[in-house]
Formats: structure tokens, sequence, C-alpha cells
């Protein structure tokens, strides 16, 4: 569906609120120009988000934890295939959308905020871990 451009304070702009300068327009689509960077908190994030993804398909495995998460719950109950997926698809997407828009000051601190929040849950993961260990094996 295309809609015709109109100009607004020297920009082009295509019905959508996207604004595209004519040097953009004449030298392609905007959105193939547009440069895709992870920033270090990024990587961390996604890292911090598969290790807590592990730990805790571990403890579920174990059966030392229960899925708190309502949706997870289901997704673990139906496969841990599908828990692992549907965790990884939900915080990578979620990312990708932040990342896309990192010009904004929310989205930079939304992701540094993501990536401190991981980390609590992880190290709070490696101290569980740790009790488990100290106390193995169960029963004894």
């Amino acid at each position: 569906m295309n809609r015709p451009a109109s100009r607004k304070h020297g920009r082009e702009t295509w019905g959508w609120g996207v604004a595209a300068t004519a040097g953009e327009i004449q030298g392609g689509s905007w959105a193939e120009q547009a440069s895709f960077y992870m920033s270090p908190a990024s990587v961390a994030l996604l890292m911090l988000n598969l290790m807590d993804g592990l730990f805790t398909l571990l403890f579920l495995q174990l059966g030392v934890a229960e899925e708190l998460n309502p949706v997870m719950r289901v997704a673990y109950e139906q496969s841990p295939l599908l828990f692992m997926f549907s965790k990884l698809l939900i915080v990578n997407a979620g990312l990708c959308l932040l990342c896309l828009h990192r010009r904004l000051k929310a989205s930079r601190f939304a992701i540094r905020a993501g990536a401190i929040v991981y980390a609590i849950i992880v190290v709070y993961h490696l101290a569980f871990l740790a009790h488990l260990v100290s106390h193995w094996p169960f029963g004894a």
C-alpha cells in the first residue's frame, strides 16, 4: 500500500509518520541504509537471557524450582524446547525493536536496564546452584 509523499518541514513524509530527506529517497530505501548496531549492553542482555533460560530449564528438570511466569509455564508444560524457543524469541524480538530505535535515550536506557535485571537474575541462579551443590545429594 503506497501512500503519496508530502513535504513537511523540508522532509518527505510517507503517510506513516516516517520522514526521509530527498537524498535518502534518491539513494534508496531509508530502511536499506539503516544500520543495525548492537551495543555491549545488548550483547550482554542476549547472553544473560540465554543463561537465565538454561538455568531455569535445569532447575525445572531437576524438580527443584517451578516456573512462576504463567506464559512460560504453559510453554514449558508443552515442551522444554518450546520454553527455550519462546524465551529467546520474546527477548530477542524486543531487543531488535530497541536496537532499531537506539537513537532514543529511552531505548538505550531500556537495553541497559534489561541487562542489569538479567545480571541480577543470573547471580541469583548462581547462588541457588551453589546452594544445591552444597547440599548434594538431595535428601542426604
